[in-house]
Formats: structure tokens, sequence, C-alpha cells
């Protein structure tokens, strides 16, 4: 996968504090449906960007603080070698977040973010990563998932974290190979409840892998 290949200059920059993976009870704002067709963008007004070193940028970049111990998942058994490990067993880092404007979605105002991530696998074993494994929401709220790729504004098949053809509605059928000792890298889109801050988990984790504010 390759990196951002463009990032909107930002007035407002949102701030990102990264803590590498961590094994996460998911963000969800409930209450919240969403209907895959009835919803219309509206430009951003202040798009904001945080990139890291990583991440190719334009603009200066935003402060990020890590974690000197950063939480990992729990294993209960190392994966055999070839097999299958758990996509919880990921890596994962958030390299940059850059507000995509708004959609309304069931007469609510939702915002957009396109974000940059990092899996890596240190596994022996290949992981299989689908689409819902990755949870975005307004911080402190709970989740078991969240609206990924549902607007692809900034997403092309270049620098997708998931592979083409992407179909939101069943993100169980989404999937990125992480293979064992390896990254990947790409962006993809969420449209969440407007917020002052979100945080960014993986599914059957506890902890955040980032958290960023408006």
């Amino acid at each position: 996968m390759t990196k951002i290949s463009r990032i909107l200059l930002a007035a407002a920059p949102l701030v990102v504090i990264a803590t590498g993976c961590g094994s996460h009870a998911t963000p969800t704002s409930e209450g919240h449906h969403h209907n895959a067709r009835s919803h219309t963008g509206t430009p951003s007004t202040s798009p904001s960007v945080s990139p890291s070193s990583s991440a190719p940028s334009t603009s200066s970049p935003s402060p990020v603080q890590t974690h000197s111990t950063p939480n990992s998942p729990v294993l209960t058994s190392a994966p055999p070698a070839g097999g299958v490990a758990g996509s919880n067993q990921v890596k994962a880092t958030v390299d940059s977040v850059q507000s995509d404007g708004t959609v309304q979605v069931n007469g609510e105002t939702d915002n957009v973010y396109l974000i940059h991530t990092t899996l890596r696998n240190p596994t022996t074993a290949m992981i299989l990563f689908q689409l819902n494994d990755i949870i975005v929401a307004p911080k402190g709220s709970t989740a078991s998932s969240s609206l990924n790729d549902y607007s692809m504004k900034g997403i092309t098949q270049q620098n997708s974290l998931f592979p083409y053809p992407i179909v939101p509605q069943h993100p169980e059928a989404v999937v990125v190979r992480v293979p064992s000792g390896q990254s990947v890298s790409g962006d993809f889109t969420v449209e969440v409840p407007q917020a002052s801050a979100y945080g960014v988990a993986l599914a059957n984790t506890t902890g955040y892998v980032a958290t960023f504010s408006v």
C-alpha cells in the first residue's frame, strides 16, 4: 500500500495522540444508524491535518505523543506459523488525520475524516484485517463498529488501506492481508457524529490506538 499522495493544507490542525496498538473496548454512538444512500456531502470549512514524520505533507507536522510503553493485545496462544492470526494481534498506528467535510445521515450532520493508518503484523501467521476491525467514534463512547469507507472522498485504488472493491455495507467481506513480519499502510475514511475528540480503536481489544481532537 502507498502512503497518502496528497494532504490538504489545514487551517486548524487536528492533534493526534498515537499510542500504538491497544487491547480496546470499542467506542460507537448509540442510536446512530446509517442509510448508505441517504447522505449528502458538504465541503469542509476548516480541513485539518496532523501528519507524522512518516506521512508526506506540505505543512508542518502537528505534535504526536506516544506512550513509552504502548499497550499490546493479549495473546491467548501463539498462532501457528503459516496459519491465520486474529486481527486484534495487529500493531496499528495512526499516521495522520485530515478533516474531509460533513455528510447528512438520516437528518444528522456527521463529520468525515480521512485517516492514514499503518498495520504491522508481529506474528508468525497471516492477519486478515477486516474493514470493521478498526473503529472510530467520539472519545469515551461505546461502539462495536463505525461507518468506514462510506465516503470515498480522497480514496483511490492506489492509496486505499483496504483493497477494491470496497463494499462498506458488508465490511466483513472487505479484507486487507497483512503478511507475517510485514506492514501495510493506506487511507480509509470514517463518518462520525460531531464531537470535540475522537478515539481510534481495534475490535476485540481494550484501549485506543490513537485519539485526535478538532
